[in-house]
């Protein structure tokens, strides 16, 4: 449980480090500081990098101190593993002269054993012997004198060789039992060893994987710097304005009505139409078909295939044809088709935004509240789903003239007007958003006053 709290702990903490971190590089990026001559973006990833480390050290140093195992096995690995190998060292020394010992009180019991059974058998033949001058008692009683003394030395020699028999069995467990300890001992030892050699292994696979992570970093590096040398052989081109055609630029847009049961012919002059004006557009930005090629825009057969079937389908579509890349003056460009569904976003005399213009403001303030107000139909049409433009982001166009011609009518105004941006018809998702400046006289809190209303096409 105490490892799996320390690996959370880590996480918390690396994370921590990576917010502190980047929130101090921009507060003192923001905050333009230089030190030691240094530019303020330089001072601040010094900082950034200072208060990283900084806290790194102060998360390790905590950890240390919190875990004493952890500070112990960092520094002190290779003195454990000397140390154990000595105690392992005196341990087999210890083992050798124990199973020295052992073996000698063995010979020294063999010996004792086999002295035993000499004895047991002069014993027996002593007994033999004294039956047989039991019968002969009558005839030899100086024989049977004689065998009773032989009996009785035999005796006493067998009682003093009992003692050592029995010391030596008591030798013998109390060497059993230091044999079974040092054995033990012995386990314990080869279960740390091979603890110790898990956590070498581990942490050779650690500097393994880190040495891979490096790699492929210096993978990435080399792969970057070719990125670099292609961008910067771009830029040299675009410096000297030979690019003709931005990556993701439109370069037709239409929309129709697929009827159920319409002819496929049909559906396909509708598309190549599509693909003429697209053709068109991309000359005139300056594509030149590739001979023997006849055609300056590039698709691929089954997106072209795909298209066609989805716009067979019966239903209101919107077709969208892009550039895919980037493309110079006097290249093809290669081009993908987007189709969705053409939905009726807003009905004609919609207002997509609304706001009250005072009197008294300056021309530059008028421009930013009219400004607001079409960001505001922008984004509310880019929500329901209107197209924009990939590269400005933008759903339509509004009358440079007709804009300062609103502009001045507001700045003439003495009395507060509710300006309202509407819709000048029915407006789908194909587009593009037209729309025109309504303007009234602003409203009271007791109800509407009487207003006219003034209108200005866009």
């Amino acid at each position: 449980m105490q490892g799996v709290l320390l690996i959370l702990y880590m996480l918390f903490v690396s994370g921590l480090i990576a917010v502190v971190g980047d929130r101090v590089g921009y507060r003192i990026g923001k905050k333009r500081l230089t030190w030691f001559n240094l530019r303020p973006r330089h001072t601040a990833i010094l900082v950034a990098v200072i208060t990283g480390v900084s806290i790194s050290a102060l998360t390790l140093g905590t950890l240390l101190l919190l875990n004493r195992s952890l500070s112990e096995a960092l520094f002190s690995y290779t003195n454990q593993i000397a140390r154990a190998r000595q105690e392992l060292q005196a341990l087999n020394r210890q083992k050798a002269w124990l199973e020295t010992e052992n073996a000698a009180l063995r010979a020294e019991r063999d010996r004792l054993r086999l002295d035993l059974d000499r004895f047991r058998s002069q014993q027996s033949a002593a007994q033999t012997r004294l039956s047989e001058v039991q019968d002969q008692l009558a005839a030899a009683l100086q024989a049977r004198q004689e065998a009773e003394a032989k009996l009785a030395a035999t005796q006493e020699q067998l009682a003093q060789v009992q003692p050592k028999l029995e010391q030596a069995q008591v030798e013998l467990a109390a060497v059993k039992k230091e044999v079974e300890s040092a054995q033990q001992t012995i386990a314990t030892l080869k279960s740390q060893k091979q603890t110790l050699q898990l956590d070498r292994d581990q942490l050779e696979r650690s500097l393994e994987a880190a040495q891979a992570a490096l790699n492929q970093l210096e993978t990435q590096k080399n792969q970057l710097e070719g990125e670099i040398a292609q961008l910067s052989q771009l830029a040299v081109r675009l410096r000297r304005g030979e690019l003709a055609i931005l990556a993701g630029e439109g370069l037709a847009t239409g929309g129709g009505q697929t009827p159920a049961g319409a002819k496929p012919e049909t559906v396909r002059q509708q598309f190549e139409q599509l693909l003429a004006q697209a053709e068109q557009r991309a000359l005139a930005l300056g594509s030149q078909p590739i001979p023997p090629l006849e055609n300056a825009i590039l698709i691929r057969r089954e997106d072209a295939d795909r298209a066609l079937k989805k716009l067979q389908e019966a239903g209101s579509w919107a077709v969208r044809i892009l550039s895919l890349t980037n493309r110079l003056k006097g290249e093809p460009v290669p081009v993908v088709v987007q189709i969705y569904p053409n939905q009726r976003l807003f009905a004609k005399g919609s207002v997509l935004a609304q706001g009250v213009i005072q009197p008294g403001l300056s021309e530059s303030e008028i421009q930013q509240r009219l400004l607001e107000l079409l960001n505001e139909a922008n984004q509310r049409s880019q929500e329901k789903g209107l197209l924009a433009d990939p590269i400005t982001g933008t759903v339509g166009e509004f009358s440079q003239v007709k804009f300062l011609e609103v502009v001045q009518q507001l700045r003439q105004s003495t009395t507060p007007l509710d300006v309202k941006l509407v819709a000048d018809a029915d407006i789908y998702t194909a587009g593009p958003l037209r729309v025109s400046f309504l303007m009234a006289q602003a409203s009271s809190q007791h109800g509407p006053a009487p207003a006219q209303l003034r209108r200005r096409e866009g």
